[in-house]
């Protein structure tokens, strides 16, 4: 009878068989969120958006007020200064260039003027919050808070608004500015209908906020 014999078990086949294996689990990245983190993020970024388009709405409800306010007083300069300049287009030529009752209106309109300036600085500051929250940390840019647009359109809607704010703001000041020293019927005429009828915060811009606000209705 042939003799069988038995070759040993190697020591590491031993160790194996004999050791409680734990499960390794690899991450992706060493930066991946968890699904709590990821959730927390995003409604922050919610409610941040939430706000700051809050604020565009209302600095853009705020600048149609002011335009309508300086646009009823252009018209009011413009009476008293064309009556100054008939009076002084006359055969006395006495009549005051700048009448007592031409400074009130004139100081008025330089403060809605300044409105004007102080509601394209905080629309850049708006702007910058904006970027802000496109660098959060997970998907927040490239998620769809309520209809359709990412973080990135409303930076793009909200760079040519700011753009179009520092502009116009621009010609108010220069209209505040120079609308009191005109010469000529003409010269009045041209610094009322500035102002009146503005090129760059114009149709084109109230139908962008009615986009906005259509987008942002729907959640």
């Amino acid at each position: 009878m042939t003799k069988i014999n038995k070759t040993p078990l190697k020591q590491c086949e031993t160790d194996i068989k004999n050791t409680t294996l734990t499960p390794v689990r690899y991450l992706d990245s060493p930066c991946q969120q968890s699904p709590t983190s990821h959730d927390a993020t995003l409604a922050t970024c919610k409610t941040r958006l939430e706000t700051l388009v809050k604020q565009l709405q209302d600095n853009y409800a705020k600048w149609q007020l002011a335009q309508q306010r300086g646009t009823a007083i252009c018209y009011a300069i413009e009476a008293k200064k064309t009556k100054c300049l008939e009076k002084s287009e006359g055969d006395d030529g006495s009549g005051s260039a700048y009448p007592d009752d031409l400074l009130l209106p004139c100081k008025k309109l330089a403060i809605i003027a300044s409105i004007f300036g102080d509601i394209a600085n905080s629309t850049r500051e708006t702007l910058r919050q904006l970027r802000g929250l496109t660098k959060l940390p997970g998907a927040a840019a490239d998620t769809i808070f309520y209809r359709s647009w990412r973080l990135p359109q409303f930076v793009a809607f909200t760079v040519e608004l700011a753009e179009r704010y520092e502009q116009e703001a621009l010609v108010k000041t220069q209209v505040a500015e120079n609308i009191a020293h005109c010469t000529r019927r003409s010269e009045l005429i041209e610094h009322t209908s500035l102002w009146e009828y503005p090129e760059h915060v114009d149709a084109y811009v109230k139908l962008g906020f009615l986009l906005l606000a259509e987008e942002v209705t729907l959640k």
